[in-house]
């Protein structure tokens, strides 16, 4: 079984565990949409995982395109890697925005500020995605 799928059966019966311990075991938190139990928070556990996840994601390529350093196509096409790289990041990350109105949430100083994050995320995650060979591989 490739290691993907290990990580993907691990994170599955992780989360499953999660809602059920967060489901049977706790008592209704200040919001409707979230839970406590042991005193902690099922929204700042949730946002926990996924600021690990991202940093881990983000450690582990940038470990392996430090060692790989797939340069290849950006040296070959630099405008193509840069305009790929601006809409990856562009185009992600306007989601927010339609979150934003479809949520019927007001726009704020705040939305931008996601907007940039994410636009960071995703800029980055391509580039090191490349860098890293993955797209090589992938794209061969």
């Amino acid at each position: 079984m490739d290691l993907i799928w290990i990580f993907l059966l691990v994170g599955l019966a992780l989360g499953g565990v999660l809602s059920a311990v967060f489901g049977v075991y706790s008592k209704a938190g200040s919001t409707s949409y979230s839970r406590s139990i042991f005193g902690v928070q099922s929204t700042q556990l949730i946002t926990d995982a996924v600021v690990l996840v991202v940093g881990a994601t983000v450690i582990f390529l940038s470990v392996v395109s430090a060692i790989v350093k797939d340069l290849t196509y950006p040296n070959k096409k630099p405008v193509n890697f840069a305009l790929e790289t601006l809409a990856m990041a562009t185009f992600s990350s306007m989601t927010i925005f339609l979150m934003t109105y479809l949520r019927g949430v007001p726009f704020t100083a705040s939305t931008a500020e996601e907007f940039f994050v994410l636009f960071a995320k995703f800029g980055v995650l391509h580039i090191l995605l490349q860098f890293s060979g993955f797209y090589s591989y992938v794209f061969s």
